[in-house]
């Protein structure tokens, strides 16, 4: 049949369907051809199979999945834009516990987990404090898969499935104090790294592409080392029974898989499933509560003019071929900083015309005030919704003091009680040559003074922990 047989005939059935099962097809879904489930070997899934499906094989064989993950949503500092492996153990000769500019490997104190990622190759035990398992374990719900959740340091799969071989193997490393491999984390030698059950973490593409994904489903069978198993979770069509709770390392029982289930995906028809456009509610189940700094409420129709007329995460955020999705610039944030200012500002469709829907003003001042004053400034002058203020890891736990805390209502007279101890606003501070609003963070914690360099390096938290 030829292709444009096949879209016709799929115009025709999409019509029909949506007369039949009007709930069925969202309103903005493409067309697209059928999707047929595979497996980790390559082979077709049946609706009777109990064996977890492999994006890479599923939809790798029509997309570059290879391309797609070269975006630094998957490689969060693992690689640069043209793929090269840039993490190193002397990424930072200033402050060499960071070995890459991506949350793969830069270590932040402004996170529920302030855990650093252990070096490539270590010289003692003490010297580690997460290993690349022990992150995508427990930082991977936030994550999609692929890049850094596939591969080791060295280029290598942390696991082979044909040949039943370590990626260690291949580069004859020493598996013991090595960060991708060692069974060490936390202080806990027998924590455990056991590529050859959990399997790899392969890119999840209806995290992003499938309206009502189970996120936090899938986040329980990557924290339960059960990578293989997240997206056929993630879409519905697994339950992870589990024999002991708990946040960090909990044991799983076994996975149970019906691909029957149509709560979520529907295995017969997931091509009329996939959206193009991933929708709000699969962004924010990572961003409304990555690290605290984001949260859903204040993007709503109610909260939010920009929501109000009908516009999404992806209206000011769209991605390239390599999934990169448009940026601003972040104090805090790092990662591929060449895409900084990618993403529609304020001034392209306000000022400049960029989308013509939008309303343009012009402003009696000066055309300097443009270029050194965020309009964020003048425009967003505070916040309706608690932020993420204190961090204080003193004790080895990290406590959250919120800004209702510490911030006044009413920055005119602090003194003056307010009945809405919500809102707050935010300093302002000049941050690579314009004017922006910022908002503190202060962090408490332990750490060891360099007297050379004046460098104070933090101290693990298990480390803290152990204290007597």
């Amino acid at each position: 049949m030829k292709r444009s047989e096949w879209l016709l005939l799929s115009a025709i059935s999409l019509c029909l369907l949506s007369f039949l099962y009007p709930n069925l097809i969202p309103s903005q879904v493409p067309l697209h051809e059928k999707t047929v489930l595979k497996g980790f070997d390559g082979g077709f899934l049946s609706v009777d199979s109990k064996e977890p499906y492999s994006p890479r094989k599923t939809c790798g064989a029509c997309h570059d999945y290879d391309q797609i993950t070269k975006g630094y949503h998957f490689q969060q500092g693992r690689t640069d834009g043209a793929g090269k492996i840039i993490i190193s153990d002397s990424f930072d000769s200033k402050y060499p516990w960071n070995l890459s500019a991506g949350m793969y490997g830069k270590h932040s104190l402004a996170y529920l987990d302030s855990s650093q990622l252990a070096k490539k190759v270590n010289t003692h035990p003490s010297d580690i404090d997460k290993s690349s398992f022990f992150f995508i374990q427990n930082c991977g719900p936030c994550h999609p898969g692929g890049g850094f959740g596939e591969y080791d340091r060295r280029g290598n799969f942390y696991y082979i499935e044909e040949t039943k071989k370590f990626g260690y193997e291949l580069s004859n490393d020493d598996p013991k104090l090595d960060g991708d491999y060692t069974s060490i984390s936390m202080g806990n030698a027998e924590y455990g790294a056991s590529w050859d059950r959990s399997g790899l973490s392969e890119a999840d593409c209806l995290i992003c592409h499938l309206k009502g994904y189970q996120w936090k489903e899938r986040g329980t069978a990557l924290r339960a080392g059960l990578f293989r198993y997240g997206p056929t979770v993630g879409a519905g069509w697994a339950t992870v029974k589990l024999f002991q709770e708990g946040f960090w390392n909990p044991k799983a029982e076994e996975v149970e898989i019906d691909y029957s289930k149509k709560e979520v995906a529907d295995f017969e028809n997931l091509h009329l499933q996939i959206t193009r456009r991933p929708h709000d509610e699969n962004c924010l189940a990572c961003h409304a509560g990555s690290g605290g700094k984001k949260r859903e409420h204040q993007w709503s129709p109610e909260t939010d003019i920009h929501k109000s007329k009908g516009l999404s995460c992806v209206s000011c955020h769209p991605a390239d071929k390599e999934h990169n999705f448009a940026k601003g610039n972040t104090i805090q944030e790092t990662v591929r900083d060449d895409l900084d200012h990618t993403m529609a500002s304020c001034e392209d469709c306000h000022y400049k015309g960029k989308d013509k829907k939008a309303p343009k003003y012009r402003h009696p001042f000066s055309p300097k005030h443009m270029r050194r004053i965020a309009c964020q400034a003048c425009h967003i002058p505070f916040q309706t919704a608690p932020a993420d203020l204190v961090y204080d890891l003193s004790t080895g736990t990290t406590v959250v003091y919120d800004t209702s805390k510490f911030l006044t209502g009413d920055p005119i007279d602090p003194r003056k009680r307010t009945t809405d101890v919500s809102n707050w606003f935010p300093t302002i501070r000049e941050f690579k040559g314009r004017i922006v609003p910022a908002k503190s963070l202060v962090v408490i914690y332990f750490g060891d003074l360099d007297e050379k360099t004046n460098v104070v390096k933090p101290i693990f938290l298990w480390k803290i922990r152990g204290v007597k």
